[in-house]
């Protein structure tokens, strides 16, 4: 009988994270992705009443099944958003897993390692094998990482050379990012997925790709019309400060490309952005809230002007804004830049509470965000250029009746 190459989709297709693709080829059985179902999460779990163990979670089908990694030989990790990453414990065999950066995985691990939460399950068993991702090189195993632009960094899809099927799967990403292709180029070592697979003249069997914003009514913000805004808020106020995730590597690299003097007030973010490739500018650190010793110039909250863009995390903004007003170091007309976060989990019940602290301070927010996914207007130019014979629709609630 002839090989086939075989693509399930067995966590995904109706949820918006927990993607699992399995691809079969003859005795080769590959896995993309392997993520946390958060919608599942959040129907059992809040406040006090926590996850009792990988059981428990795999019972009420938050994490994948133990028969869904039978035979596998390889699991290829799109980018580290825990609805794609998963739960390494959760793997139940020796067997290799590809994750986009080693280094920033151990830095994400650190952390997860020592929360006294479900997080500290993430973390992989003695008996994985690690490996980091390149970019575009085809492996041992037939696959070829390609970069692409996401809220997570780095980001990839990933391209299976199967017997008799070319599979993409595109894990999670965006078409216009904040990065101009040279720069993108330079900072991923190689053209973008859309950019590699027409130059390449690929031709693509099976099109496995997320479609988290269709149905979304998220007004549609490009790069482009973010720096519009940005620019103009730059110029009606005095200090700002901006929030990011660490992981949102490109966001502060666009935020690093303004004129003001950049200050970064979190410990996580000043890790990552010195794990990260080269930046535009170099930032310094306020030393009262990045205690780890690193190579960024050290500064002080009384060094900052009131032409300062200072960078910080959700979890630290109340505290730093509260901080600069209790030392009267809090200019009239300061403003906050609320960056929407993807996934927006923990960070969303606290939003209330911090718009209330904004307004309290004196202190004006803006929120805006551009998504880390396609919005559904550029679909037909995505489908245009991979051409695939089959589309199976993934990390989305639309249900699209008629093929893409």
């Amino acid at each position: 009988m002839a090989v086939t190459v075989k693509v399930e989709v067995l966590s995904g297709n109706r949820s918006i994270g927990g993607n699992f693709v399995r691809v079969e080829d003859g005795d080769r059985v590959l896995i993309f992705d392997q993520g946390i179902r958060f919608d599942v999460m959040k129907r059992f779990y809040a406040g006090f009443i926590a996850p009792r163990g990988l059981r428990e979670l795999r019972e009420i089908g938050a994490v994948p099944r133990v028969e869904w990694y039978n035979g596998a030989g390889a699991i290829y990790i799109s980018h580290m958003h825990l609805d794609h990453l998963g739960l390494l414990s959760n793997i139940p065999a020796r067997v290799e897993v590809y994750v986009p950066n080693l280094g920033v995985y151990e830095l994400l691990e650190e952390k997860w390692s020592s929360s006294p939460s479900w997080l500290s399950m993430v973390p992989r068993k003695h008996y994985l094998k690690l490996c980091g991702l390149k970019p575009m090189e085809v492996d041992r195993n037939g696959v070829a990482a390609l970069p692409v632009s996401h809220s997570a960094f780095p980001a990839y899809a990933f391209l299976y050379f199967g017997s008799d099927k070319t599979v993409l799967y595109t894990g999670d990403f965006r078409v216009e990012g904040f990065l101009d292709r040279e720069e993108f180029e330079e900072v991923r070592g190689g053209p973008g997925m859309l950019d590699y697979i027409r130059e390449n003249n690929i031709k693509v069997d099976v099109l496995v790709i997320e479609g988290t914003n269709l149905g979304s009514a998220k007004p549609p913000i490009s790069p482009a019309e973010e720096h519009a805004m940005i620019v103009k808020i730059l110029e009606g106020h005095s200090l700002v400060v901006s929030t990011a995730h660490p992981l949102d590597f490109e966001h502060a690299y666009f935020m690093m490309k303004t004129d003001r003097p950049v200050y970064i007030a979190s410990d996580s973010i000043a890790k990552f952005m010195e794990a990260a490739p080269q930046l535009p500018s170099e930032p310094k650190l306020l030393a009262e809230y990045v205690k780890a010793p690193l190579k960024f110039e050290a500064s002080s909250m009384e060094e900052l002007g009131d032409d300062s863009l200072v960078v910080a995390s959700y979890y630290e903004v109340v505290d730093l804004l509260r901080d600069l007003a209790s030392n009267n170091l809090l200019p009239k007309n300061a403003a906050v830049l609320i960056s929407e976060p993807e996934p927006r989990i923990e960070e969303a019940q606290a939003y209330e509470a911090m718009m209330n602290w904004f307004m309290n301070l004196g202190v004006q927010a803006y929120s805006m965000r551009v998504s880390g996914h396609y919005y559904p207007y550029q679909l037909k130019k995505i489908i245009d250029v991979i051409r695939p014979k089959e589309v199976l629709l993934v990390h989305t609630l639309a249900f699209i009746k008629k093929p893409v």
